[in-house]
């Protein structure tokens, strides 16, 4: 089972980590951004990596929690008819993007596919009582839905609840599919 992760900031690279904690197999990761040190506060990277490939920064600190990880990563942004290319070899794939255009891009080109969906939206703000998961066909969706960070500010604990509720969606599918 191969999970794919579409953007490795404050919800993909989380979700990464507890999914490696987990032991999970096989993970494909795909962004093209560098480490900021002004996203250290909610994402999983460190100090020493800022300025460095996202991908090969998370790549390193996977492995450092579980070696026996096979992990492709791809160092691209991902556009328009790019996902079924990108992620048709998954068996479920993590959007983890801040542009909400790329969210919707995403979910509908995935949705053609079949392949299930785990994605957030509305995970700023501090008011972490108003996360809620809800399930739209293929589509599993995290958040309070109405928070946008152009009108609150990030809350890195409510970001790490969310990346948390994701990996636990994850597992359960692949847990599901282990049982069939």
């Amino acid at each position: 089972m191969k999970i794919g992760i579409a953007g490795i900031g404050g919800i993909g690279s989380n979700v990464a980590r507890h999914l490696a904690q987990s032991r999970v197999q096989a993970l494909k990761i795909v962004d093209f951004d560098r480490v900021e040190a002004a996203n250290l506060n909610r994402q999983f990277y460190s100090m020493a990596q800022v300025g460095k490939r996202k991908t090969d920064s998370l790549e390193t600190n996977l492995k450092g929690i579980f070696p026996g990880l096979s992990l492709e990563k791809i160092d691209r942004k991902i556009g328009p008819g790019d996902a079924g290319m990108l992620f048709g070899d998954c068996d479920i794939v993590v959007e983890g993007f801040d542009d909400k255009h790329l969210k919707k891009m995403l979910l509908e080109e995935l949705a053609e596919t079949g392949i299930p969906v785990v994605s957030a939206s509305g995970i700023a703000g501090p008011d972490m009582d108003a996360v809620k998961i809800r399930t739209m066909g293929n589509c599993h969706i995290v958040g309070d839905f109405v928070s946008d960070q152009r009108d609150f500010p990030l809350f890195p604990p409510k970001i790490a609840m969310v990346a948390s509720m994701m990996a636990a969606i994850v597992l359960r599918h692949l847990q599901d599919d282990t049982d069939e």
